[in-house]
């Protein structure tokens, strides 16, 4: 992965300055910021309890970007809107698959920053053995659904009440993937070059 490439300043299709840098142990106290100002509906489909601050601190503690690799999204006003992650595990059996997860501040989505993280990891995939990207979505997620959908991602498996959130109500799983070839290929035909990363309309 290279590193050496951030931090990194982009500009949305909305004229937003943004700077793309990964996560640090500092960031404690403002991820806990961002993610409360998830929406709560939001927040019960998310696969960590994102507002306990245990689990944040866990995330900052532990820090190893070989296995989680974190970029975050700050605005103007040093918050941060945006966190991406990709997810690998280089000693198992499914070593050459990663996995990657999304959150974006309410305030910025629909202006292209979903899409411009989401390279952001397809980038640094590409310089690792990873092959293949897998999401898992909860099913109610219908734009988030979508939005992987026009990525080219394909449905693999649906694991049936997998979903437990914190009111005790089931739901079902959606396991999608697509390999990482195939995602660059089509990251490359639909996105324009901007400030140096690659921007598409989310």
């Amino acid at each position: 992965m290279n590193l050496d490439a951030y931090p990194k300043d982009i500009v949305l299709k909305d004229g937003s300055a943004l700077t793309l840098r990964p996560m640090v142990k500092e960031d404690e106290p403002g991820l806990m910021e961002f993610f409360a100002a998830i929406p709560e509906e939001e927040r019960l489909y998310l696969r960590n309890d994102v507002i306990n601050p245990e689990v944040i601190r866990y995330w900052v503690e532990n820090l190893d970007y070989d296995r989680v690799l974190p970029i975050l999204a700050i605005d103007g006003k040093n918050r941060i809107v945006g966190n991406a992650t990709l997810h690998s595990d280089r000693n198992s059996w499914a070593r050459h698959i990663g996995s990657i997860r999304l959150t974006v501040h309410p305030e910025y989505r629909r202006h292209g920053l979903a899409r411009i993280l989401v390279g952001e990891l397809y980038t640094n995939a590409q310089t690792t053995d990873l092959e293949k990207i897998v999401a898992e979505i909860v099913f109610i997620q219908e734009d988030v659904r979508l939005a992987f959908n026009q990525l080219g991602f394909r449905t693999e498996a649906v694991l049936k009440e997998h979903h437990l959130d914190p009111r005790g109500k089931k739901h079902d799983v959606i396991i999608i993937s697509n390999d990482i070839s195939q995602l660059w290929k089509m990251w490359l035909e639909q996105c324009e070059s901007v400030s140096g990363v690659l921007q598409k309309e989310y």
